[in-house]
Order: structure tokens, then C-alpha cells, then sequence
């Protein structure tokens, strides 16, 4: 006697491949994660990058604001020889390298176009002689060269 409520069973076969089709999906599904993974370590990794670029632009702005007053500032220490101011000049140049900042005093070397720009030529030689006005590296990128006199 046959049931009437008997469901019919799928064939061996076509279970074989639905299993298949399954295992392939999901291969495809979890090749996609990686590389939504992948995407977004990506992108959070180039956003700190850029929030680091960001604050040494902004940190380079402030710093070119504050040279010629430094200049200044350095050279009245030089001739009121204050052991208070040269103390307060020793402690601010100490925070402006902590931050980035590097002076490039060029005096004796081999002129360097990269670094240093000539105001006057004393002969034929390539030796910086005097530096007029110094110049200043931020975070490896020059923001001001070196005026020099070459001998």
C-alpha cells in the first residue's frame, strides 16, 4: 500500500550536486570576505596615514610662522648673553627638534643646491664660507634653505 502523504525523494545525483553548487558558494563567499577584509585594513591604514600627513602640514604651517620670529628671538639672545633667555632658547629648540624640526647650519661643507641657496660668491671655490641666514628641515622636508656666502 502507498501512502498518499509519501514526499518524493530527490536523487542521489541531484543531491551530489546541490552539495556541489553549496561548497562552491561558499569558497566564493569567503574569498569575498577576505577581500572585504583586506579593503577595509586597507583603508583604515591609508585614513592614518593621511590624519598623520594632516598634522605634520598643520604642524609645518606653524612652524614656517614661527621662524623669523626664532630668528630673531636667537639672535638677541646672542647679544644680551641672559643665562635666563639662553635657558628658555635651549628648552624651546629642544621641543621644536622634538617635533620635527632640524636646523641645517651648512658652515665649512660643500655647497649643496638641495639645502642651501648663495647670496654671494667670494671666488671660485664651492665651500660655504658664512652662512647668512640658516635653514630648517621639518619632518625631512625642507621649508627654508640655507643662505650662505661661498668661497
Amino acid at each position: 500500500m502507498i501512502k498518499k502523504d509519501a514526499k518524493k525523494q530527490p536523487h542521489p545525483t541531484n543531491l551530489k550536486n546541490e552539495i556541489l553548487e553549496l561548497q562552491q558558494r561558499l569558497v566564493e563567499s569567503l574569498e569575498r570576505e577576505k577581500r572585504a577584509l583586506a579593503d577595509y585594513q586597507n583603508l583604515v591604514k591609508r585614513n592614518q596615514e593621511e590624519r598623520v600627513r594632516f598634522l605634520q602640514l598643520a604642524n609645518q604651517g606653524l612652524i614656517e610662522t614661527l621662524l623669523n620670529p626664532l630668528e630673531h628671538l636667537s639672535m638677541a639672545a646672542k647679544q644680551i648673553d641672559d643665562q635666563g633667555l639662553n635657558l628658555v632658547m635651549r628648552d624651546f629648540w629642544q621641543v621644536l627638534e622634538e617635533v620635527g624640526l632640524e636646523e641645517i647650519y651648512p658652515k665649512g661643507e660643500k655647497f649643496n643646491l638641495e639645502t642651501m641657496e648663495v647670496v654671494d660668491k667670494e671666488g671660485d671655490g664651492q665651500t660655504v664660507a658664512k652662512v647668512v641666514k640658516r635653514g630648517y628641515r621639518f619632518n625631512g622636508l625642507i621649508i627654508q634653505h640655507a643662505k650662505v656666502i661661498v668661497k
